[in-house]
C-alpha cells in the first residue's frame, strides 16, 4: 500500500473518531509507518499491513499515536524502547477506546478476541501495578 492510500486510511479514521467524539489531531502516513519501523522490545509481531487491513487496529493505533503525540513525543520506532511504560500507558488508553467503539459496533467476537490479548498482559512482570491495574479493570469492564 502507497503513502497516499495509507493517508486515505488514516483520514477515514479519524473522521469516525471524530464522529465518535474522540478528540484526535491530524496524523501524517509518515508518523504511522514510523512507528512501526523496527522491532518491538515486547516480541510483538503486528505489522503495518496487520494495522491496515483492520478497522479495529488501526483505530488503537491512531489513538495511541495521538495520546504519544500529546504527551510531546516525536513519533518514531524508538519510543518503543526509549518510552517504554508512557507507551504502554497510551496503549492501554486506545485499549480501552478500542474495545468501547468494538462493542458499540457489537463486534464481541473482537472484544473477545483482544481480551486475550489483555490477559497475556497481567503477565508482564515489568509492568507497574498501577499499570497492571489498568489492564485488570479492562478486563473487568469488557469481560
Amino acid at each position: 500500500m502507497n503513502k497516499k492510500e495509507i493517508q486515505e486510511k488514516i483520514n477515514n479514521t479519524i473522521s469516525f473518531l471524530l464522529k465518535s467524539e474522540y478528540p484526535v489531531d491530524e496524523m501524517q502516513a509518515q508518523e504511522l509507518i514510523d512507528y512501526f519501523s523496527g522491532e518491538a522490545p515486547s516480541g510483538d509481531t503486528t505489522t503495518i499491513d496487520d494495522v491496515l487491513e483492520s478497522k479495529w487496529l488501526l483505530v488503537h493505533e491512531i489513538i495511541e499515536i495521538d495520546q504519544l503525540k500529546k504527551m510531546g513525543f516525536q513519533i518514531s520506532v524508538n519510543l518503543l524502547h526509549t518510552h517504554p511504560i508512557e507507551v504502554f500507558q497510551a496503549h492501554l488508553t486506545a485499549t480501552k477506546y478500542e474495545l468501547n467503539f468494538a462493542s458499540e459496533a457489537n463486534d464481541s467476537s473482537w472484544v473477545k478476541s483482544r481480551l486475550v490479548h489483555v490477559r497475556s498482559w497481567l503477565e508482564d512482570t515489568t509492568l507497574p501495578n498501577e499499570l497492571l491495574d489498568l489492564c485488570q479493570l479492562l478486563l473487568d469492564q469488557f469481560s
